[in-house]
This record gives structure tokens, C-alpha cells and sequence, in this order.
């Protein structure tokens, strides 16, 4: 009894440290991709335009055909790649860069760690909390703050692309978020999802204050 007491013991105690170990990661290569990426169209849209409409003309209904990708189901079909081509192409050019921020990061890990085994969807905690108190936990917010997420599988290319083309969200509120000048500083988040294998979490501010 006092041996399976303490292989408990120490099992619950390695869960802890891996646990604290992902809580305390640096970002990824590919998480800072993601925010790169974000910067890329935001500052080259029309580019992305012609890339978009390119991949507009690969579909089957509401099924998305892309190469070498599992096809994806659309709410909204070819229309929504079209739509968003077309911002994209009118759309004045952000020119000042987004700054990869690790505090942002740790906020958006929060989100994976919490959402992705459970599956669920959006932007409230299993406690409640929404994107500004995540970010609280280890930055001040100066003004303004918001978070955009994306389930399944992808580059960060097509990881920051389906986020503009917003399929399904009537009012494009990750595209209008990505596109919003005032957000200067960004960290991004990717992690295991129950539901869509993988999720994608990208949380920006305006600007951070040092936490209290």
C-alpha cells in the first residue's frame, strides 16, 4: 500500500511538472509564424488577394478542395473566399508591424490548455473568463485587446487566411480584428483540440503594461 501510495505520489507530481513545464513554454517557430503571417497580409493585402481567389475556384458546394489538404466543409462556400478577396484588394495596407509578445502568448496558452481537451468552442473559459482576463494574468492592457482562434490542421499560412475569409461569422469579427492598426503587439498559441485535432489561439493588444 505505501508503494502504490507514493507511484502515485510521484505520478501526480510529473503531471504537475509537465503540466507547469507547457504552462511555462516559449513560443514555437510556428506560433510566431502565425503572427508573422498575420503581418504579411496585413501589409501586402492584394497579394493574398490573388492568392485567395486562386484558391476560390476549388470547390464542390460548400466542400473546399484544396491540394494535398482534406477537403474542408464551408458554411458559406466559394462566395465567403470571394468576399474576402475583395476587401483584400480594397483594404488600405497596414504598414505598422505587429510585435510578437510572450506575455500574449502565455494568455493564449491558457485558452488551449483549457479549451482543447473538452473540444469547445470560442473565446470564454471553462471559468469564465474572456480574453482580456487571460491577458491579465500576466500583463496590464493599456487600452484594447481581443483574440482570434482557428480549429484544425494548418500553416500558418492558411491558419491566418481562413481567419480573414471568417466563414460562417457575420460580422467578419477576426478579420476586423486582424486588420485593426491599433493592435500592436500579439502572441499566438497552437495545441491538441478534441474536436478539430488542432486549435490555434492569437491574442492582441494595443499595448502592455508591466502586471502589478
Amino acid at each position: 500500500m505505501i508503494r502504490s501510495l507514493l507511484a502515485m505520489t510521484l505520478m501526480t507530481a510529473c503531471l504537475q511538472a509537465q503540466e507547469a513545464t507547457l504552462q511555462a513554454r516559449p513560443s514555437t517557430p510556428a506560433e510566431v509564424a502565425v503572427v508573422r503571417e498575420i503581418n504579411k497580409i496585413r501589409r501586402f493585402p492584394r497579394e493574398y488577394a490573388k492568392y485567395l481567389r486562386a484558391l476560390g475556384t476549388r470547390f464542390e458546394g460548400t466542400l473546399w478542395r484544396l491540394r494535398d489538404h482534406v477537403p474542408i466543409r464551408t458554411n458559406e462556400g466559394r462566395a465567403a473566399i470571394i468576399e474576402a478577396a475583395e476587401f483584400l484588394e480594397k483594404v488600405e495596407p497596414v504598414m505598422e508591424l505587429i510585435v510578437y509578445d510572450e506575455a500574449l502568448h502565455r494568455a493564449a496558452v491558457d485558452h488551449v490548455r483549457d479549451q482543447g481537451p473538452t473540444g469547445a468552442t470560442g473565446h470564454k473559459g471553462t471559468d469564465g473568463s474572456g480574453p482580456s482576463a487571460r491577458i491579465k494574468r500576466y500583463a496590464g492592457i493599456q487600452g484594447l485587446s481581443a483574440e482570434v482562434i482557428n480549429y484544425g490542421d494548418e500553416t500558418p499560412r492558411m491558419t491566418v487566411i481562413q481567419l480573414v475569409i471568417d466563414d460562417g461569422v457575420p460580422d467578419r469579427g477576426h478579420r476586423r480584428n486582424l486588420f485593426d492598426r491599433r493592435f500592436r503587439v500579439a502572441g499566438a498559441a497552437i495545441g491538441p483540440h478534441k474536436d478539430y485535432g488542432t486549435m490555434v489561439v492569437v491574442d492582441l493588444a494595443d499595448a502592455l503594461t508591466p502586471r502589478d
